[in-house]
């Protein structure tokens, strides 16, 4: 089935996100924070050194991938993500949160707060030190211009079907606060957005796959014969393009169309790593992992704990899991 194509919409664009009235509470140091729910990690630049975040705001630094620092955080929201471009990292989680830190971890200020929203914020991601993006739940879309000093709301409605988007417009000249809620009650999950180029992919809830050229400012819904959640979309170092979701579900985009790969499993796959001198992997719930070589390769860790995402660090591949922090050894 060809990627289909709906009409580009500008994006709504809402007022400045700000800090609650609500105090946030700080993060708890807690002893085994490396042993519990972990949802991101990544790289910190020329540092070489590791930062994960996970439950009650734990944000947690290493430099050997091995023993780990609990850093104190201003708010004990649940973290789903972290991204960082040198000493500069952003994370971001429940409660619409989004935390900076300027000095590669050590400390962390709260850009953006808002737990009456109840929508949590699944993925951040920045072009260079001032622009950049944070999505998430009821299609959660801010953006930032100046480092994330301030955050502005976009609502995109091309991300929805044909049938939402003319349904949403037979309401815009009749009453514009119904639309509006409308609109936001309707909008998909944003999972995951990625980089492939110099264009984003982004990946979310209801068979959403998209794509856009102008760093997401315009989206353009690519067509999938599949209606479950995806939660990953990454262009991998050879050039190839997978989506990976509910139950299992992994396809490849080839030729405009999305092909299916059978992976024999049912688990839900959680993210999509590009792992340096071998193919690309893809952890998932229940321990698997899978190597997409020319035949996928599937595999299982004794604990069976569920795998959330991954890194290669020190030629050794870490994975951030609800049990933690551990290493693939098979």
């Amino acid at each position: 089935m060809k990627k289909k194509l709906i009409p580009l919409f500008s994006a709504l664009i809402f007022s400045s996100s700000s800090i609650s009235d609500v105090r946030p509470q700080e993060a708890f140091q807690a002893p085994l924070a490396d042993k519990s729910l972990l949802l991101d990690i990544s790289q910190i630049g020329q540092k070489q050194q590791l930062i994960a975040v996970g439950e009650r705001g734990h944000i947690l630094t290493s430099a050997d991938g091995q023993s780990w620092e609990q850093q104190e955080v201003p708010v004990n929201a649940v973290l789903t993500a972290v991204y960082a471009r040198d000493k500069h990292i952003w994370a971001a989680g429940h409660d619409a949160v989004i935390l900076y830190s300027g000095d590669g971890g050590e400390s962390w200020q709260v850009q953006n707060f808002n737990p009456e929203l109840q929508k949590p914020l699944l993925d951040v991601l920045f072009f260079d030190d001032q622009h950049g993006i944070a999505i998430g739940a009821y299609g959660l879309f801010y953006r930032t211009e100046n480092g994330g000093q301030s955050w502005n709301k976009e609502a995109h409605i091309s991300l929805l079907n044909e049938m939402d988007v003319e349904y949403l417009e037979s309401l815009k000249e009749e009453n514009m606060a119904f639309y509006e809620s409308e609109m936001e009650a309707i909008l998909p999950h944003l999972n995951r957005v990625s980089v492939a180029g110099d264009k984003l992919l982004l990946a979310g809830e209801a068979g959403t796959l998209a794509i856009s050229e102008d760093q997401g400012r315009n989206w353009q819904r690519m067509d999938v014969d599949y209606y479950g959640s995806f939660f990953d979309i990454q262009q991998t170092t050879d050039g190839r393009i997978f989506a990976a979701g509910l139950r299992g579900n992994l396809f490849e985009y080839s030729d405009e169309q999305w092909l299916e790969i059978e992976t024999g499993i049912s688990s839900t796959l959680n993210s999509i790593v590009n792992i340096e001198g071998k193919p690309p992997l893809v952890v998932a719930n229940k321990g698997y992992y899978l190597w997409l070589e020319d035949s996928l390769r599937v595999e299982q860790t004794d604990d069976e704990e569920a795998l959330v995402n991954a890194v290669f660090f020190n030629n050794k591949i870490l994975v951030v899991s609800e049990a933690g922090i551990q290493e693939l050894t098979k």
